[in-house]
C-alpha cells in the first residue's frame, strides 16, 4: 500500500472509531495508524475501494497457517510496536485495556477458524451504495481461493454487523463488552459483541 493510500485509510479509521484514543489520551491520529499497521501486519490481502483515485473503503483477511508475506508482515508489526510505545500514547495501560475489552474469543473457538476478516470499513459519506458488500464478497472469494475452510468475523453494535447475516454468515457467539465507542452508541455502559462464521465448503 502506498503512503498516500495509508493516509486515506487512517483518516477513515480515525473518523469512524475511538480506537483507544480516549482511554490512552492519545495525540492526533496515532491510534488509527497503530490500527492500520496491525491490519497490514495480519492480512494476506487488503482490498481498497476507490472513487476518483481516493480510498473510500477497504477490507482485509488473515490466514492462520500462512507463510506468505512474512517480511512485509514483520515490518508492519514492528512499526505498530514502535507507534504503540511512542510518547503520543500518554496512557499505555488505558490503550491496552481498550483492546483487551475486545479480546472475547472463547477458548472453545480458538482453533476453530482458518483466519479472520481483519477489517471492513467504508467512509461514512459513501455508505448505502453496497460498497461494503462488494468488498466483503471479494474478500470471501480470495479466502476461498486461498484454500480456507472458514473465516472469523468479530464485530459489535458500533459496526454495521447485520451485513454479515445478509451474506451467509452465521452468528456463533454473543457476549457483552464495555461500550468504548460513545460517539456512536451514546453513553450506555455496555454493548453486544458478536462472532460470525463464514464457511467456504
Amino acid at each position: 500500500m502506498k503512503l498516500n493510500e495509508m493516509k486515506q485509510c487512517v483518516e477513515i479509521l480515525h473518523n469512524e472509531w475511538n480506537l483507544g484514543r480516549i482511554e490512552s489520551k492519545a495525540e492526533g491520529k496515532i491510534c488509527a495508524w497503530i490500527e492500520l499497521m496491525w491490519i497490514l501486519g495480519e492480512s494476506e490481502n487488503v482490498l481498497l475501494y476507490k472513487e476518483n483515485n481516493r480510498v473510500i473503503g477497504f477490507a482485509g483477511y488473515s490466514k492462520k497457517t500462512s507463510n506468505k508475506h512474512l517480511v512485509r508482515k514483520k515490518i508492519y508489526h514492528f512499526i505498530e510496536k514502535i507507534l504503540s510505545n511512542s510518547k503520543k500514547i500518554k496512557d499505555k495501560e488505558g490503550f491496552k485495556k481498550y483492546y483487551d475489552n475486545y479480546d472475547y474469543l472463547p477458548n472453545s473457538l480458538k482453533e476453530h477458524f482458518d483466519g479472520q476478516v481483519t477489517m471492513l470499513i467504508v467512509d461514512k459519506n459513501y455508505r448505502g451504495k453496497s460498497i461494503g458488500k462488494k468488498l466483503l464478497l471479494e474478500i470471501f472469494e480470495l479466502a476461498k481461493k486461498d484454500n480456507m475452510k472458514n473465516i472469523q468475523i468479530t464485530t459489535d453494535e458500533s459496526c454495521n454487523y447485520k451485513i454479515y447475516e445478509k451474506l451467509e454468515c452465521t452468528k456463533i457467539f454473543e457476549t457483552i463488552v464495555k461500550n468504548q465507542e460513545p460517539e456512536i452508541l451514546g453513553n450506555i455502559k455496555e454493548q453486544k459483541a458478536f462472532i460470525y462464521e463464514r464457511k467456504f465448503i
